[in-house]
């Protein structure tokens, strides 16, 4: 394993999306810092064999305004999920517009070429009692789908009633989300992004009329990440759920994608569980531990790579474990450490990518990056 950027002070790095450039011929890394008010960076390599390294490509990427979250230094209100937003028969699937989500700003946007940041979700549907709309609380992960879909976790705490009484609980509840057709959201002009920071969903439904958010999952504490499968109709969902008398369960479930299909939220738990993490992780009664999250990305042989504290697991399609890859770091005394990864990627140079907080590593692999065919998706609107 390759350290390419390491013990940057203060950093949290979230997530990670490989980019092609056409006009340079080649591709580069955008890498996704939560910390503060956030940051995206741009790590890349040049022609022949000296990277050229990592430079920041967005400042305040996750927290400006300071309307919906203080933005202060000490503020965890930064960059969180990214994704690429291809249109439909793009030469690649990894060209396109950026999408991030802006923990801060709590909305997830997509960045236009003249610099406008057009909210794509606000609210949500509730996943609390007696609520039904509610704006962004913790969003996470996103993920763009090979139909023109958008997928992205959110996180909420819900005051619930306990049995008859009066007593209340306050519970975890993680749920994943669908916008359809995500690239027919209507782009603002750069002119109109300060005043978008305070949009409400009257705002936003007058800009786009036609917005709808659904919830596609629900049923476990945590999600950790979402990777489409190599059929496109499937998807990977990594979490965790305290199963009763066995403490937190960690696992990869396996789903089917009906897009033609608004059968309502489905519960996780009741479909397959492609692959139990549970064995690469401590027992421990609660989900609520940082170490629990499993980042996962795949390659074009359908190989999951699913990551669990101090390495990754590499996964065949059908559920077998192939081998695994060890991660370490070390404290400041020297010490070894498990590192918990907070993201995976295969990027188009043969490397797999590993985000921790503070360090980013790569492993060169012998399979390739998927390239998702973009012939899928809807066509945009004119």
């Amino acid at each position: 394993v390759e350290m390419v950027i390491e013990d940057v002070s203060d950093s949290a790095f979230y997530d990670m999306a490989w980019v092609e450039d056409a006009e340079l011929g080649r591709g580069y890394l955008l890498l996704s810092d939560s910390s503060s008010t956030g940051k995206v960076w741009r790590y890349e390599t040049g022609g022949g064999l000296v990277p050229i390294g990592k430079s920041l490509y967005l400042d305040q990427s996750g927290c400006r305004s300071n309307f919906w979250t203080s933005c202060g230094e000490q503020a965890r209100s930064g960059s969180k999920g990214l994704a690429v937003q291809a249109l439909k028969d793009e030469d690649r699937f990894d060209i396109g517009s950026l999408i991030i989500v802006e923990g801060g700003e709590k909305r997830i946007v997509r960045l236009e070429k003249d610099g406008a940041r057009t909210p794509l979700v606000l609210n949500i549907p509730s996943l609390c009692d007696g609520k039904e709309s509610m704006r962004l609380s913790s969003p996470g992960k996103v993920v763009y789908t090979p139909f023109g879909d958008l997928l992205f976790t959110d996180t909420v705490q819900c005051q619930e009633q306990i049995g008859n009484g009066t007593e209340t609980s306050l519970i975890t509840r993680t749920g994943l989300f669908r916008v359809k057709e995500v690239l027919n959201s209507p782009s603002i002009a750069f002119h109109q992004s300060r005043a978008a920071h305070k949009w409400t969903m009257e705002q936003m439904i007058e800009h786009h009329p036609e917005v709808s958010v659904e919830v596609a999952y629900i049923g476990m504490e945590t999600i950790s990440s979402v990777v489409v499968g190599k059929d496109v109709t499937s998807l990977f969902i990594s979490g965790s759920s305290v199963m009763t008398g066995q403490g937190c369960h960690n696992g990869i479930y396996k789903v089917m994608e009906d897009t033609d299909e608004d059968s309502g939220r489905k519960k996780i738990d009741d479909t397959q569980l492609f692959f139990d993490m549970s064995k690469f992780f401590p027992k421990n009664k609660s989900c609520r531990d940082k170490d629990v999250q499993i980042a996962m990305t795949i390659d074009d042989q359908g190989n999951i790579f699913a990551s669990y504290p101090g390495g990754v697991a590499i996964i065949d399609s059908h559920g077998e474990l192939l081998a695994t890859v060890q991660i370490e770091g070390n404290n400041e005394n020297g010490t070894k450490l498990n590192l918990v990864a907070n993201a995976l990627t295969i990027g188009n140079d043969g490397y797999l990518y590993i985000a921790t907080d503070a360090a980013l590593q790569r492993y060169k692999i012998k399979s390739k990056m998927l390239e998702y065919p973009t012939n899928l998706i809807v066509p945009k609107k004119k």
